[in-house]
């Protein structure tokens, strides 16, 4: 199990961090399965780590079984919850596609999702009728960016993924534990386009729907280049970006210069984790090679808290098997702890 990593929440200067005084945090990214159980327990783990609200960003498509049972979650919780929906990427080659997952993009608003998860499929996984990857930038998504733009909705990405998962999946790759457990995460040869080929492609995307709102999880996927993302952030004033599941990645860099990207880009960059319960468990960041538990969660947020809250050194990530190494907190502001934690989180997923 992951070790406990503090008694209590740490705060700025070091210092602990009284119970009473812990800031409330909205996860903007999690999995939850819309079951009775699996909702009891993310309720549990939540309250005890003060996670205020939560938004789920597997919600499934409509008229889908997954999606009508997040539905019925979301009316069961109120404002403590959002969702965003996902594409139904059968029937790529029809010529209605694109029509048609612009107007499930409207059913799914109006029943409440937030807006669109794309997976890393696009690009990586989603295959036309002649074989070959669907690019990012497919003239086919443009009806549906252009109906997300004109519902309000946001267009959440995952592109790409660690850079080591493009590596050969060898003893020498620093994530060969994680690849070993997950083969299906290697990206090295075949036909897959490079890091740099999919994130231009994105752009590419986003620069042609200026209107659409975009959020690029995993630090836009490329916390391995803090300048990369100041870059995009900077160029694109429709882009935001969240943590999730990365902090292993972005905590490699000098604290100051991770610090000094947070403050900079406070009002874009929302507090996420990726947590995923299920019926089969619990994922924190990223799969384990043994089951975790409930106080498995608790030091996981817990750690997440330590690295923005405290200017602790050489303390672990809250996902050991991403990476073995150490990182060091950044001792955000209040100010940008604020927003960071809730804000941003309130004014671009729970603005209506």
């Amino acid at each position: 199990m992951i070790a406990a990593l503090l008694a209590s929440t740490g705060c700025q200067d070091g210092a602990t961090r009284p119970e009473k005084t812990r800031r409330p945090i909205i996860d903007s990214h999690v999995h939850i399965v819309p079951t009775e159980a699996c909702l009891k327990r993310a309720l549990k783990i939540f309250d005890a780590a003060g996670i205020t609200r939560f938004c789920a960003k597997s919600a499934g498509f409509y008229p889908s079984a997954r999606f009508q049972a997040t539905v019925a979650m979301a009316k069961k919780l109120g404002p403590r919850f959002a969702f965003f929906a996902n594409i139904d990427w059968r029937g790529i080659d029809d010529s209605d596609w694109p029509g048609r997952e612009a107007r499930r993009l409207s059913k799914e608003v109006a029943l409440g999702a937030r807006g669109v998860k794309i997976f890393k499929n696009l690009g990586l996984g989603v295959r036309t009728a002649d074989g070959k990857l669907l690019a990012i930038d497919d003239a086919r998504m443009d009806p549906l960016m252009k109906r997300a733009a004109e519902l309000g909705a946001i267009v959440a990405m995952h592109t790409s993924d660690p850079q080591a998962f493009f590596n050969p999946p060898t003893p020498d790759n620093e994530r060969y534990l994680e690849l070993l457990f997950a083969p299906s995460w290697s990206f090295y040869g075949q036909d897959f386009p490079t890091r740099s080929e999919l994130f231009a492609a994105r752009e590419r995307l986003i620069a042609r729907h200026p209107e659409t709102t975009f959020l690029l999880i995993h630090l836009a996927n490329n916390p391995e280049d803090l300048a990369y993302v100041d870059r995009l952030l900077t160029s694109h004033p429709n882009v935001y970006v969240d943590t999730s599941a990365r902090l292993g990645e972005i905590g490699r860099h000098p604290a100051e210069q991770v610090r000094a990207l947070f403050i900079k880009h406070q009002d874009r960059i929302l507090f996420g984790t990726d947590i995923v319960i299920d019926p089969g468990g619990l994922q924190l960041g990223s799969l384990s090679i043994w089951p975790d538990d409930n106080s498995d969660a608790a030091s996981f947020y817990a750690a997440h808290r330590e690295y923005f809250e405290t200017d602790h050194r050489r303390i672990d990530h809250p996902t050991p098997i991403q990476g073995d190494w150490k990182v060091d907190a950044i001792n955000l502001p209040d100010q940008v702890l604020e927003k960071f934690y809730v804000k941003n989180a309130e004014k671009l997923i729970w603005k209506n």
